[in-house]
């Protein structure tokens, strides 16, 4: 896949569709990153969604998901220790929570945001799709006192950063119509 060609990447992420309406992808340690069908759902091209694959390869570039294991998980290890609970349920439960959480800081998503754009730039393609289903996805933050407490960076201010980039379409298609048809189709 070129996406993941461009990723330059030292393993191939093993993206994978989910089943669920939750409009939403993310990454997990070891490279598996994940689509859930109600992002390809709201996803209107390739593109946005090219954009979405490429920032979760950022995180996992960025070894996102292994930092907020050993941050988070670590945690319980030691408590673990300290109780004599290593094999415990707690720790199970902490490690479980942190893998499907994968939260990341505003800091780690920005950096996969711009890792997304470079990707795209040197697909020769545009971010702007990608900020485009963010907003879709979103809406309109500005007027939600609680948006400041998220773990992503505001949606104005990333589709900002998207449209910053002038760069203009010069790349093949992401994906072929049929092949994008068959896509937005896999789990229905």
């Amino acid at each position: 896949m070129a996406l993941q060609s461009k990723a330059h990447l030292p393993y191939a992420p093993k993206p994978a569709v989910l089943s669920s309406k939750v409009p939403n992808a993310f990454a997990l340690p070891g490279g598996n990153v994940y689509v859930l069908q109600g992002l390809l759902d709201k996803a209107t091209n390739a593109d946005e969604l090219a954009g979405v694959l490429a920032h979760e390869f950022g995180h996992v570039a960025h070894r996102d998901g292994l930092r907020m294991l050993i941050e988070n998980g670590g945690t319980s290890f030691l408590a673990g220790l300290l109780f004599g609970d290593i094999t415990g349920v707690g720790v199970v439960l902490t490690l479980g929570r942190t893998l499907i959480d994968a939260r990341y800081s505003r800091s780690a998503e920005s950096a996969a945001d711009a890792f997304a754009i470079q990707v795209m730039a040197d697909l020769g393609r545009s971010p702007k799709p990608m900020g485009e289903l963010l907003l879709r996805i979103t809406g309109n933050e500005k007027d939600n006192p609680l948006a400041i407490f998220a773990s992503h960076p505001i949606t104005a201010e990333r589709v900002a950063a998207f449209n910053n980039v002038s760069n203009a379409v010069t790349g093949p298609e992401i994906l072929s119509a049929q092949e994008w048809r068959a896509l937005k189709d896999i789990c229905k």
